[in-house]
């Protein structure tokens, strides 16, 4: 059975590129273009693993993240996002306040995104 993976970005093309990649890797995957569509994907599809932008319209990514603390979800969390993280504000906010398994900095290869997915499935 192949791994499944929510891809979560309000980038339309991006999403399309990135669900085709994976799908060619062998991932099952579903996306969402907004916060509130995540967590309904979420809670229907449970997914093992959500890429997920923080800025979004409806609800931000670190709205998603509270939401899932809050639901008691195991779904490895990677944080894509188009902001630096050189902004060590950004990060270390989110890794002090949520449980975050990566970080993948856009625009990244779908090489990178794949050996970050398959680091994150190997946790615990």
């Amino acid at each position: 059975m192949a791994n499944s993976i929510l891809v979560a970005d309000d980038e339309l093309e991006l999403i399309k590129n990135m669900s085709l990649l994976l799908q060619e890797l062998g991932y099952e995957v579903y996306t969402a273009t907004d916060g509130e569509t995540t967590l309904a994907c979420l809670k229907e599809k449970k997914p093992e693993v959500l890429i997920l932008d923080i800025n979004m319209p409806r609800l931000s990514g670190e709205d998603v993240l509270r939401e899932l603390g809050k639901l008691g979800f195991k779904t490895k969390v990677i944080i894509s996002t188009g902001y630096a993280m050189s902004d060590e504000t950004l990060k270390e906010r989110i890794l002090k306040n949520f449980k975050v398994s990566a970080f993948l900095e856009k625009p990244c290869s779908i090489e990178e995104i794949d050996y970050v997915i398959k680091e994150v499935l190997k946790e615990e």
